[in-house]
């Protein structure tokens, strides 16, 4: 190995080390962790919220006391009284106009000895509102004398102040172990929460791992949360879900089997008989020309079931992949009338008639198909009823489709093989023995299935109704959209 490959693998591995994906946080700890973020964020802006409510509360009272004493004084200097009755809070001086202090009162403290500039005085003269004392925890408000002196009257702030910082080292102490506390009950709530997620998600792991009752479900408490709820029925409905798809999975298996099974035996009966006429004829058995050419008469006969039965199998696979057949305007009168003249064998004691009504009947198909279906239907009334037996075929409206009725007076079919009588290869028990030789062999089991596929690709439907005597097959097809009126009805028999 050259060293040049060494870096392209180290860089490999760092990205594929940088490419993994971070390790999931649980849905307790997201939770707690949400509502320590909220918590915070509520217990903070409350703490800030009082300092700055008792912080304003307190300047406006002072502004307010301020105020007050200042336009008292203000009044008895401009009346000429006696204007400085002993109070201690707020405090007064007098300055001249340079600032220097010509006469205090009050209590001095937020003022004394402090240097008032004579410019800070203008500028502060006229204003209405206090204002704080540059280098003092004091607020002051300024007025000019009549004689060109200023009186500013203050107050200390120092009280207020040491209150709100009271009340901060307060929050302090409280917030800190609250927000803590807080976390703590989010993180055991949460955690309490997620015990029944847990395992209810353990129960499906378990059950979907495969358990001895494959019907079992999440079992959810008394009383549950509706999110708990609609999560054990979400978990219940995917597991019926998946029960219902393994069920039609193992049903699809064995009917695949029995079709395979079905198809090989149809097939080796044909394959067996060309076999044994094949070997005969290799080994010089059938010299005379009349028995050769019997021979080769089976031979053929079998041919061409075996065609027939490879078609069949051919047309339902194509039809059941989605295969398209020929659009193209078919009268099913002329459908049904022909089926029947083909199936009517001269002097055949059964009775088959066609009943056409409410004339045209056109549809969009392919014509050789419906035909094969409706020979199918006849042709299966033909092998499984007495030769005495009485059929028709009717052919009607039903609203916007036509209906084609196909009814016999025979034994008719029992109600355990209804279901599955359009399977492939299906055959009823009592299912009478047929002839090879007839249209389209339905004595194999493909008939029905080959006329329900071909019905089911032009948009219909069919179905075996409910009769007191003999079947009663139904074939409903939607109406071609440009119907035509104006055909003439052709000539039944």
């Amino acid at each position: 190995m050259s060293t040049a490959a060494c870096p392209s693998q180290s860089r490999r591995k760092d990205q594929g080390a940088g490419s993994r994906p971070a390790p999931a946080t649980s849905l307790s700890r997201r939770l707690a962790w949400g509502f320590l973020v909220i918590a915070a964020i509520g217990v903070l802006g409350a703490d800030i919220y009082c300092v700055c409510t008792l912080s304003y509360r307190l300047r406006e009272r002072t502004d307010q006391q301020i105020v007050q004493t200042h336009r008292f004084r203000m009044e008895a200097l401009r009346a000429g009284r006696d204007w400085y009755p002993a109070q201690e809070d707020p405090a007064s001086v007098v300055t001249d106009a340079r600032g220097v202090v010509r006469l205090p009162t009050g209590a001095t403290s937020p003022l004394g000895r402090l240097p008032m500039p004579a410019a800070l005085l203008r500028e502060r003269d006229g204003i209405e509102q206090p204002l704080p004392v540059p280098g003092r925890p004091a607020r002051a408000l300024v007025d000019r004398l009549p004689e060109g002196g200023y009186l500013v009257t203050a107050r200390s702030t120092a009280s207020d102040e040491a209150t709100v910082r009271t009340l901060v080292d307060i929050e302090t102490v409280t917030a800190v172990p609250l927000i803590a506390a807080l976390a703590l009950g989010a993180l055991w709530i949460s955690r309490r929460a997620c015990v029944s997620l847990r395992e209810m998600s353990a129960d499906a792991r378990r059950i979907a791992e495969g358990g001895e009752d494959p019907s079992e479900r999440v079992p959810v408490t008394t009383q549950p949360p509706r999110e708990l709820q609609r999560t054990a029925d979400t978990y219940n409905y995917l597991l019926r879900r998946i029960e219902e798809a393994a069920l039609r999975r193992r049903q699809d298996e064995n009917r695949l089997c029995e079709l395979v099974e079905a198809a090989s035996h149809e097939l080796r009966t044909p394959l067996t008989t060309i076999t044994g006429y094949t070997q005969l004829a290799l080994i010089r058995a059938l010299d005379d020309p009349r028995r050769l050419d019997e021979a080769m008469g089976q031979v053929q006969k079998e041919t061409r079931r075996l065609i027939s039965l490879v078609e069949d199998m051919l047309l339902l696979a194509r039809l059941g992949h989605g295969g398209m057949l020929e659009q193209r305007p078919v009268d099913l009168a002329q459908v049904c009338v022909q089926a029947v003249d083909r199936a009517q064998a001269p002097g055949a004691p059964r009775t088959l008639r066609c009943e056409v009504e409410s004339f045209p009947h056109w549809v969009e198909g392919d014509r050789q198909r419906l035909e094969q279906a409706i020979d199918n239907l006849i042709s299966n009334v033909l092998a499984h009823t007495p030769e005495e037996t009485s059929a028709q075929v009717r052919l009607g409206l039903d609203g916007d489709r036509h209906v084609i009725d196909v009814i016999d007076d025979g034994p008719g079919i029992a109600g355990s093989v209804r279901d599955r009588i359009f399977e492939p290869f299906f055959r009823a028990p009592n299912s009478s023995p047929t002839d090879p030789d007839l249209p389209h062999c339905p004595g194999r089991g493909l008939g029905l299935s080959v006329a329900a596929a071909v019905v089911i690709a032009h948009g219909g439907s069919i179905g075996l109704e409910p009769s007191e005597r003999g079947a009663w097959f139904r074939v409903s097809l939607p109406a071609s959209a440009g119907r035509r009126l104006g055909s003439a009805s052709p000539q039944l028999p």
